[in-house]
């Protein structure tokens, strides 16, 4: 394969397009779209899952659903499996540390959310290193000024304040779901009349971002394991964490909550905002 950096040194050169893909309503959408030329949307070289190693079992279903479907090749990447490597490090082995956005007591007396690292760590970032392998970059060659790749987000209109520009200087965001003037409830018709399932929410079975209708809609063994984790990271100070820490915003375990009561939907609380890296 031709070097990239030495036959793009003098002008950057658009060398990929690619759909982050993370198996929920709007980038399965988003995928009919660009593989059927739809609304105007870019036709990508590629889709790309970044599997965290805990996202629920339709999530896995609907991946290999659409790589059975799509011309356009669907691929896998990891960066590892977070809640284990979470775990690892609260044990006191060698491991790297995505801190979850789960919630502990802040100084005000009211739950106040953890850094969010695991979005970054474990879905953008392995998704560009496999960009980087598809053009050809060898680590640690220079890409800022040297390419220009498109990567096609599916943010929805009704998200559309979710939309930012990349923070990597050599990849474009595009949001054709926006451009298209499409919601959530548009994208689910869209997949529907091509004949396809319509998916559920994509997000770790454990993202405290979940409303009290999604942990209430999980199926018992995904509940199981995210209770299980939840009560694995009541302390978490070896990670330097300070307080106990839970996944529900009530700072109370997840067994013992009613979910009978409708809850509230993902980043309806003050500063707490999806990035919509996760749930597309």
């Amino acid at each position: 394969m031709s070097d990239p950096v030495a036959k793009h040194k003098d002008k950057a050169s658009k060398l990929l397009t690619y759909i982050s893909f993370g198996a929920g309503v709007q980038s399965t959408a988003l995928l009919v779209m660009s593989n059927l030329g739809l609304r105007d949307c870019p036709e990508a070289d590629v889709a790309i899952f970044a599997d965290t190693g805990d996202e629920p079992g339709w999530v896995y279903e609907n991946v290999e659903r659409l790589r059975a479907w799509s011309k356009i090749p669907v691929e896998t990447v990891t960066w590892g499996h977070l809640s284990a490597d979470i775990l690892d490090r609260h044990k006191g082995q060698r491991s790297r540390f995505a801190a979850i956005p789960a919630f502990t007591m802040g100084k005000d007396g009211r739950a106040a959310p953890l850094r969010r690292q695991c979005t970054r760590e474990y879905k953008i970032q392995p998704i560009e290193r496999r960009v980087r392998e598809r053009i050809g970059l060898m680590r640690g060659q220079r890409a800022k000024g040297v390419i220009d790749v498109t990567a096609l987000i599916g943010i929805s209109l009704d998200e559309a304040t979710r939309m930012k520009p990349s923070r990597t200087a050599w990849v474009t965001n595009r949001y054709p779901l926006v451009d298209a003037g499409m919601r959530r409830a548009d994208c689910a018709r869209l997949i529907q009349e091509h004949g396809l399932p319509v998916p559920k929410k994509s997000s770790c079975v454990f993202c405290p971002y979940h409303s009290d209708e999604y942990w209430r809609s999980l199926p018992a063994a995904e509940f199981e394991k995210a209770a299980t984790f939840d009560e694995a990271i009541r302390d978490m100070s070896k990670s330097g964490v300070k307080g106990q820490v839970f996944l529900h915003r009530r700072l109370i375990p997840l067994r013992v909550i009613d979910f009978t009561a409708q809850g509230r939907l993902f980043g309806e609380l003050e500063d707490e905002e999806c990035e919509g890296g996760c749930f597309l």
